[in-house]
């Protein structure tokens, strides 16, 4: 008799060992980036919570996620002022890619008056303007910790925690400039204008353009008359290299 109890006890402590190395080979390691659907820009420190299990990480600085879950689990992706998105998980093991889009939830724009005295990228621009200015026009405030670690697929503690929509809009404000500068140069900056002046086509183009990238601040103190000559003086040092 203790012979078969000690018989049925193993086989259940095998059995239970088994549903635990499946359960445990069935994990996904769902990975991904956070952009915004409209103007591709990241999104740091987004939230990313498995409704299914409870667990909980957020995107890095540069919108890069991490976080385990189990087949067809189910995954939320959040991050301030934008349209909460979902995904299954569809993989039975291994990593899975999710790249993920949200959408700015509708608000009201103020009207701009067009006119001449706008550029198509002035136009554009203060249409994006218009369109984070929830985030933009909102004041930094105190961070509760400066020494919040950095890296691929961030977790974060719960003292961090306190700080992350913070985090998020001042990430968002820099990576907004810096895409609003870029956006600048290449509205002046042109593969028509540069080819115009220099006579250069297709990959020669290309490559004269990438290795004479003017940098903002530059581009902000020339006329159109100086960048001009500005190309002209590249071009001719481009030719004796």
């Amino acid at each position: 008799m203790n012979r078969m109890k000690k018989y049925i006890s193993a086989l259940l402590l095998g059995g239970s060992l088994l549903l635990a190395v499946q359960q445990l080979q069935a994990q996904v390691v769902v990975t991904g980036q956070l952009k915004d659907k409209d103007n591709n820009l990241v999104l740091p420190y987004a939230s990313i919570i498995n409704k299914t299990t409870g667990k909980r990480a957020y995107s890095d600085q540069g919108g890069f996620y991490r976080i385990n879950a189990n087949p067809r689990d189910l995954i939320v992706f959040s991050f301030v002022g934008y349209r909460p998105d979902s995904i299954v998980v569809r993989q039975m093991s291994g990593t899975e890619t999710r790249n993920v889009e949200l959408e700015v939830e509708n608000r009201m724009l103020r009207s701009v008056e067009v006119t001449a005295r706008y550029t198509p990228y002035q136009l554009d621009s203060i249409a994006r303007y218009q369109q984070y200015a929830f985030i933009l026009e909102k004041e930094n405030k105190p961070l509760a910790g400066d020494n919040t670690p950095q890296g691929f697929g961030i977790t974060f503690s719960p003292f961090t925690r306190f700080s992350r929509k913070e985090k998020q809009k001042r990430e968002f404000k820099r990576i907004f400039e810096k895409a609003e500068q870029q956006r600048y140069v290449d509205s002046r900056y042109t593969p028509l204008l540069v080819s115009q002046v220099t006579g250069l086509k297709g990959d020669s183009l290309q490559l004269f353009m990438h290795s004479n990238y003017p940098d903002y601040e530059t581009m902000r103190m020339m006329r159109h008359e100086d960048l001009i000559y500005w190309i002209t003086d590249k071009y001719r040092a481009w030719k004796k290299d």
